[in-house]
């Protein structure tokens, strides 16, 4: 089954260029339309929704982030932002579980978007109100240098939770068990690198390959046994060797 889609870009060599690696990369992925003039892509999307918009941030009149407010917060289909600009609102994309392409665009990066799109459409499809929301208030928070929220994406719901309410995070191959300081959990169709991209900035450290842990979670380091940390919720963690002086001068 094909994958709808539609390119919203205000400049015509980049909507060839992305068109062009689709039909060549991705050919599950048929363009159904472009366009370089905001208002006449926002008019197509509500007539027309697609399953997936490429959309530029950085466009004259309406940017990206302009374009879903048009378009108001029940969106039926996922957006991958596209963008010149790295440190233009990707935290505040990232932490809203959206995906962005770096431009020039690269053939595995915009491979590697649209193989995540096929994996989050079953546990995640389209861009429902509460996400939409937390995309919105993130852009802001970032902006004015405030922490936003983390998505966290299930089939059943969309939860929004502060970074320093997570304890740790643990890998399940291409899935993420999410630890709370409440004492739930949650398992996410994200992979562990995902979550340490985007909770680094929020002193997350990754002192063992299948583990993400909060610093500020941190209650005591075990130097037997080859050396492991306990958290406030009293899970252990192990340390891998090579991290072990790097873990300790961060938590000192």
């Amino acid at each position: 089954m094909k994958i709808k889609a539609v390119i919203l870009d205000d400049e015509m060599h980049s909507i060839e260029t992305l068109q062009w690696k689709l039909e060549n990369y991705c050919p599950e992925v048929e363009v159904a339309a472009t366009f370089d003039d905001p208002q006449k892509g926002i008019q197509y999307l509500k007539n027309n929704p697609p399953d997936l918009l490429f959309l530029d941030i950085q466009m004259p009149m309406l940017n990206g982030f302009d374009v879903l407010e048009e378009l108001g917060p029940d969106l039926p289909f996922d957006v991958i932002f596209a963008t010149a600009y790295d440190q233009f609102g990707i935290q505040a994309i990232k932490a809203s579980a959206l995906d962005y392409l770096l431009k020039p665009v690269q053939n595995k990066d915009l491979r590697e978007a649209i193989e995540k799109f096929i994996r989050k459409r079953a546990t995640a499809p389209g861009l429902r109100e509460g996400q939409f929301q937390g995309l919105m208030e993130n852009v802001g928070a970032e902006q004015e240098g405030r922490i936003g929220k983390v998505a966290l994406a299930t089939r059943e719901s969309i939860e929004f939770v502060d970074p320093q309410e997570i304890v740790l995070c643990s890998s399940d191959s291409n899935y993420t068990m999410i630890y709370l300081a409440s004492g739930r959990k949650k398992l996410i169709s994200r992979t562990l690198k995902e979550f340490e991209d985007l909770l680094t900035p929020f002193n997350f450290y990754r002192p063992h390959n299948s583990h993400l842990i909060n610093l500020s979670k941190v209650k005591e380091y075990i130097r037997s046994d080859g050396g492991y940390i306990v958290m406030d919720n009293q899970m252990k963690v192990p340390v891998s060797k090579s991290r072990k002086d790097e873990l300790l001068e961060r938590l000192q």
